[in-house]
């Protein structure tokens, strides 16, 4: 039985379908272009399903298990592209090794990735995963039963009203889809690392005996305090091993996904809920390293993300400088500790691909972009008018003029025809020149045009990204007018939120 060049026993990773969007419909169909050698026997690809589903083998299923058993090569008089090209398959004809699989990238420096965007995304989610699942076994209750006492709860839990144990489980469980995901997304066929270990690490859940009604004796309370804060320790150094093993894998499988899993966890130790006076430190110096891994990230990031983050972050930290300094006109630290962590969760979108940024741009800043680029082009012409004036152009209208004036004095007949003669050698000379200067100064110009509209985009998508850091300052402006409960942004004339008004 012929394929379209069909896998033996490949197997498309189970990932693709996230970070790669819908399936193609050679995938859907269980066929392929394009194959890798090496897979294992025995593991089914979407076609081994599907014709599974139909009564076919697996290994022998493909786009033609659905429809009675005939493949699209047999439909088609039985050539294979192999076959059609002289027995050459379409990844020897593009020059792709068998290792190669379809829309996957090679890069020498840094190993092959399929999608090393996409992969470099779920290693920056994953360390603010990792971050915060440590930080949860630092200060959540894990001795609470997963469950409330009293029945059922009069509505669906909330993430936030989750247990200490299910939360964490909840973390362990994203941290394991993550691995998973950046393994399948490499392809290096190296073991990515498990949070087993922190599983059976966790300490157990707090179960009273059915029916037990009494008080446990006094003396038992610092013994089961003291078993549980071992326990906790014990946690704590199971995820610290698991943070190594995956900064080492990570580092290991390419230096990118690394950096970007560093750059995740420190982000969110930067943006963590604490108090006040935590705030400054968080931003002494932390902010340049966080820098320099965004510029080393810029490439696989998505668009306009790094650059807004960096200025974003600046902002951030000239602000808490200020506040420090005890500057009247800047927001305080307890209205910045506040907003912190709403602005790391935009940061975390932003680099994640889960907000552009300029999709929180409105009309008003496409208008301040173009009257900025404006003035910025203006400037621009006239330095470069400037520049090129006296060199340039003052030799060449001496040149043209001298020539018409020759022309027009040895042209033959009345004084109206030598004018004619010289107004038409004057048009001919001025349309060369301008020919001649303007054909290289407007390439020049939209060379340059290029990067001026960037930059402004940049400055403008910063500036809403900065939503937290504006909530924070109007609530101080509000603070020191002498309305503390006035909502940031609205009318001092309006009455406050009530407890009735809150959802």
């Amino acid at each position: 039985m012929s394929t379209v060049h069909r896998r033996g026993a490949g197997h498309e990773p189970a990932v693709a379908d996230a970070a790669d969007g819908p399936a193609t419909g050679n995938q859907a169909g269980g066929t392929t272009t394009g194959g890798r050698a090496g897979d294992p026997a025995g593991r089914a690809t979407a076609g081994d399903r599907a014709g599974r589903a139909h009564g076919a083998p697996t290994g022998e299923s493909t786009s033609g298990g659905a429809h009675g058993g005939t493949t699209l090569s047999e439909a088609h008089g039985r050539t294979t592209f192999s076959e059609a090209h002289g027995g050459t398959t379409l990844s020897e004809a593009h020059g792709w090794s068998a290792g190669d699989a379809v829309g996957r990238r090679g890069d020498d420096a840094v190993g092959r990735l399929r999608d090393e965007q996409g992969c470099v995304a779920t290693a920056l989610r994953l360390g603010w995963w990792m971050a915060d699942a440590y930080h949860h076994a630092q200060t959540a209750d894990l001795s609470t039963p997963q469950r409330r006492p009293g029945g059922p709860p009069v509505k669906l839990t909330n993430l936030t009203e989750m247990s200490g144990r299910r939360r964490l489980r909840m973390y362990l469980d994203g941290i394991d889809v993550a691995l998973a995901q950046i393994a399948e997304l490499t392809g290096t066929g190296s073991t990515a690392p498990s949070a087993a270990a922190v599983r059976a690490a966790t300490p157990a859940e707090a179960t009273p005996a059915a029916g037990a009604t009494t008080v446990p004796p006094a003396a038992a309370v610092p013994a089961a305090g003291a078993t549980m804060v071992a326990e906790v320790a014990a946690l704590l150094l199971a995820l610290d091993d698991l943070n190594v093993d995956v900064l080492r894998w990570t580092m290991a499988t390419n230096p990118r996904v690394g950096l970007a899993y560093r750059l995740g966890r420190s982000l969110a130790d930067t943006v963590r809920h604490g108090e006040a006076d935590q705030v400054p430190w968080r931003f002494a110096g932390r902010q340049h390293e966080i820098s320099r891994w965004l510029d080393e990230l810029a490439s696989v990031l998505p668009p306009y993300s790094a650059a807004v983050v960096r200025r974003s972050l600046r902002a951030w930290a000239d602000a808490v400088a200020r506040a420090r300094s005890g500057d009247p006109a800047e927001a305080g630290l307890d209205e910045l500790a506040r907003e912190l962590r709403n602005q790391g969760d935009r940061w975390r979108n932003v680099l994640t691909g889960g907000l552009h940024p300029r999709d929180l741009l409105d009309e008003e800043d496409y208008a301040v972009v173009a009257r900025n680029v404006i003035i910025r082009d203006r400037k621009l012409a006239v330095q470069a008018a400037r520049g090129i004036f006296w060199p340039v152009l003052v030799p060449l209208l001496v040149v043209l003029f001298a020539v018409v004036g020759v022309s027009a004095a040895a042209a033959a007949g009345s004084p109206a025809t030598r004018a004619a003669v010289a107004l038409v050698g004057l048009g001919a000379g001025l349309t060369a020149v301008w020919r001649t200067v303007s054909g290289p100064a407007l390439a020049v110009a939209g060379e340059v045009n290029r990067p001026l509209l960037e930059g402004e985009l940049t400055v403008r998508m910063a500036r809403r990204v900065d939503g937290p850091l504006a909530d924070a300052r109007a609530a101080a402006r509000a603070r020191r007018q002498g309305h503390p409960d006035q909502v940031p942004g609205g009318s001092k004339y309006v009455a406050g939120l009530s407890p009735a008004d809150l959802p």
